[in-house]
């Protein structure tokens, strides 16, 4: 989920702007922003060093020279006022430059050295009794060493963040700072605690709305932007297939409350929140099936975007856009928008990469004199392995690939074969009633419910994300117990590998008969089938079929 202070200004977006929530992902890029910006609006209210404003205007350069993105000259320059800054003995103008260094590393992927620039951040802002500036650099403290994986250093350094927040004499302040350091703490919850995701949440919503919509230290464009914010992500966060608390309607609520937020200032909303929530929205309507709403915030998303560049919102829009396109039946458009996520997906996959190699690159280069030897020489053993693994895997797939293809030819033989309802014969949908189960169920009750279950295998509700075992109880109006047995004896199946068959018999009808569907990725097919990940959906396809999905479309392509 992006941040805020994070999945812009003021968002996380559980979706995370990175992943995906995808619930995100979102990159932590946008949880560093709010964190710069609350960092530099104190500037503008009191001379940081009295009687050099030569600093000031360095500074100031400085600042500029970052957000266009010139990181590099912006450093330089940011340095060059801390030695002017320390040299005068202005702990003030040194403490914003030195919170201002700190961010440009973490930008870089250089959590260490940010981590370290802090610990100076720290001490000037401890001399000075800035609580503002200590909730703030401890909350960018959390979130470097939840980059680095030190999640329990992560979470007192959000405790610690909180404490000088609740020590800011100015209650408008104060209770900006608390919001945001619970807003930051949701995306630390996600995936460990849905309570207290929920709880990050609603206390940050709780703070922000006790701020005076006339302050004087927080305008109301800020108040509101935050506040439009948490109730996106509240709105996300109810929405959420994988959340136990899912709520339809209390994610609808959260969404119109951001809306109706946003409608009353108008222009002046960060273009960013506006961006993600009008993706949000996009979202949330396409899986309502309400399909031309989704199409409608999804187009003017885009439009939006063009002048604020936001590649993960576009990506996510596009394939959005495309589903319900094609939900339509306007396949040549939704064909457009695949073609266009495609092609970003790609160039994002790419930039992410090297954003994760820099580290390592930067490791080794650190470390080149001393191991250059060691990495020949690991250079040359794993040459030498890798030829030997070569030559073995070689002769494996040779005999592998005729073992596939025979599965293959012998998957196609069965779609041949069609029951007379016109659907491609499969083993779940043999019955019979006579078989002994280890639970007591009465032949009618067993009769009901078999007919029940082929309703629902024709139904294809199997497609929906959150199916459970006792979603699914409920809606044949059975219990688990029954249900369990039945599916177990009667279609030969554990719940799991019932609902992976009933998924990949079709997703493969789809495929065979309809040749649009073989230029779709393999995530979009996972989509379509009712897979969260394309890795559980691979591995689904592969030990049903025994072979993988891409393997069944080239050859699709190539024999029919």
């Amino acid at each position: 989920m992006a941040r805020k202070s994070f999945l812009g200004t003021s968002r996380f977006i559980f979706t995370r702007k990175k992943e995906s929530f995808r619930y995100i992902q979102r990159l932590y890029l946008v949880a560093f922003l709010l964190l710069f910006f609350s960092l530099s609006m104190a500037n503008g209210k009191k001379i940081l060093c009295p009687g050099n404003k030569n600093i000031e205007q360095i500074i100031d350069q400085a600042t500029s020279l970052n957000k266009n993105g010139k990181n590099k000259e912006a450093l330089e320059l940011f340095q060059k006022a801390n030695d002017l800054a320390r040299a005068a003995g202005c702990e003030k103008g040194e403490l914003n430059v030195t919170k201002n260094i700190m961010l440009i590393y973490s930008d870089g992927y250089d959590y260490k050295k940010a981590l370290e620039i802090s610990n100076r951040a720290r001490y000037l802002a401890l001399n000075q009794k800035d609580y503002k500036a200590l909730s703030t650099v401890y909350n960018k403290r959390a979130i470097l060493h939840e980059n680095l994986g030190l999640y329990d250093e992560s979470i007192k350094e959000y405790e610690t963040a909180l404490r000088y927040a609740n020590m800011i004499s100015e209650s408008d302040e104060r209770h900006y700072q608390a919001s945001l350091v619970y807003y930051n703490m949701a995306p630390y919850y996600q995936g460990r605690s849905d309570q207290k995701v929920l709880y990050s949440l609603e206390k940050s919503r709780e703070e922000i709305l006790k701020i005076d919509d006339k302050s004087k230290d927080i305008p109301l464009d800020q108040k509101t932007d935050m506040l439009i914010s948490v109730n996106m992500n509240l709105g996300i966060h109810y929405r959420d297939s994988r959340n136990k608390g899912r709520n339809i309607d209390q994610s609808e609520f959260y969404f119109m409350e951001a809306l109706k937020q946003m409608g009353l200032v108008k222009g002046k909303i960060d273009l960013d929140t506006k961006i993600d929530l009008y993706q949000a929205l996009q979202e949330f309507h396409q899986e309502k099936k309400n399909y031309k709403k989704a199409i409608e915030y999804g187009e003017n998303m885009l439009a939006m975007e063009k002048s604020n560049s936001m590649p993960y919102n576009r990506r996510v829009g596009y394939m959005v856009l495309a589903k319900s396109y094609l939900a339509i039946g306007e396949n040549s458009t939704s064909q457009k928008y695949l073609d266009l996520f495609s092609k970003l997906n790609d160039s994002i996959n790419s930039v992410e990469k090297e954003a994760v190699e820099a580290p390592v690159k930067k490791m080794i280069s650190e470390t080149k004199v001393s191991g250059d030897k060691k990495i020949k020489t690991m250079a040359i053993i794993s040459f030498v392995t890798l030829l030997l693994i070569t030559g073995v895997m070689l002769v494996y797939r040779r005999r592998s690939d005729k073992i596939i293809h025979k599965k293959y030819e012998d998957l196609i033989a069965k779609i041949h074969f069609k029951n007379e309802d016109g659907t491609i014969e499969q083993p779940i949908s043999e019955k019979n009633s006579k078989i002994k189960t280890s639970v007591t169920i009465t032949d009618e009750t067993l009769k009901a419910l078999l007919f029940k279950l082929e309703k629902f295998e024709n139904s294809e509700k199997y497609l929906r994300k959150d199916l459970s075992l006792t979603w699914m109880a409920n809606n044949l109006a059975t219990n688990t117990k029954y249900l369990s047995e039945v599916i177990k004896v009667q279609r030969n199946h554990n719940f799991t590998s019932y609902i992976n068959e009933l998924r990949i018999n079709y997703i493969v009808k789809k495929l065979y008969e309809n040749p649009i569907y073989r230029e779709y990725k393999i995530a979009y097919l996972a989509e379509e089938c009712g897979y969260v990940t394309p890795r559980v959906f691979v591995n689904a396809f592969k030990q049903q079929t025994g072979f993988t999905p891409s393997y069944f479309v080239e050859q699709l392509k190539v024999s029919v």
